[in-house]
């Protein structure tokens, strides 16, 4: 079998794959690696390691094929996306300006922000709140696909990345729609309630430990809105929320929230598999009309 795949993907999209380190977030593709590397040791037939490359490489080509073929992204988010791909991260935190060392890895970029864009734009969200900012580019996305008068409210604990997500948000007409809101995110949810804010759509993409809380609050606190829409972002934590052997920190977190949203009666959900899982969760009344 002869699997040679050539996707004529946005120049930013492929400088996207070359500057990110290479990220295996299904664990079934790790095991593979593994198995190719024995196989190699080994001395297995050369067909059928050829055979288990190939495997390896439809796998692997599902995401970029999706990226491909998705609508492409503004200027803006390109522009974003790009230079948090090169910003100096390690030096600032070296410098003791970020209360964490961060990562490009951690931004929802193109594949995602198109994801966001259509839940945004299908509920018709005029209100959009954004648990977990870092350089803005979730926020970004979901402003442009509010109207007008449409507004996003985004919570960042780290006080660094407000500056670097306002110079971005500077270079787009959409960025005047979205307001930061800097501090810890359990006390801002509980100022927001205190202010009877309401949201349409809620895109949680925070520390993982703070899912389950920042979930019930939003509820408990009604910042829901009728018909609203709760999407959780890295649902599957690289496998580590349904392999049941992981005893990693941050898929235990997501995998106690994932359980608490499916125990309740009255809350609809869907964890759909696109990147590393994305939850999306509604009230069963707003479902079943």
């Amino acid at each position: 079998m002869d699997v040679n795949f050539i996707f004529k993907v946005r120049t930013d999209l492929q400088y996207l794959q070359k500057k990110m380190a290479k990220v295996i977030r299904d664990p079934a593709i790790g095991e593979l690696y593994k198995i190719k590397e024995l196989c190699a040791e080994k001395g297995v037939d050369a067909d059928i390691q050829k055979r288990l490359s190939d495997a390896i490489t439809l796998a692997e080509a599902r995401d970029a094929y999706c990226a491909s073929v998705s609508s492409e992204p503004s200027d803006a988010l390109a522009t974003l996306q790009r230079e948090t791909l090169e910003y100096p991260f390690d030096q600032v935190y070296k410098d003791g300006k970020t209360k964490w060392k961060l990562n490009p890895r951690m931004m929802s970029g193109h594949f995602e922000g198109k994801f966001l864009q259509s839940i945004v734009s299908m509920s018709k969200a005029k209100r959009v709140l954004e648990i977990g900012m870092f350089t803005g580019y979730a926020a970004l996305a979901c402003a442009e696909a509010l109207p007008e008068d449409g507004t996003v409210t985004t919570l960042e604990f780290d006080p660094f990345l407000e500056e670097v997500a306002k110079g971005f948000f500077a270079k787009s007409p959409c960025g005047k729609k979205i307001s930061i809101r800097i501090g810890d995110a359990k006390e801002t949810l509980l100022k927001l309630a205190e202010e009877k804010a309401q949201y349409d759509v809620v895109f949680i993409d925070a520390n993982k430990d703070g899912y389950l809380n920042y979930f019930k609050t939003v509820i408990e606190k009604d910042l829901l809105a009728k018909g609203g829409t709760v999407v959780f972002d890295n649902a599957l934590m690289y496998g580590g929320a349904y392999n049941m052997k992981s005893t990693n920190e941050h898929a235990l977190d997501i995998r106690k929230c994932n359980e608490y949203v499916k125990s309740r009666d009255d809350m609809f959900q869907v964890l759909v598999p696109i990147r590393d899982g994305a939850l999306i969760v509604r009230r069963k009344e707003d479902v079943f009309l």
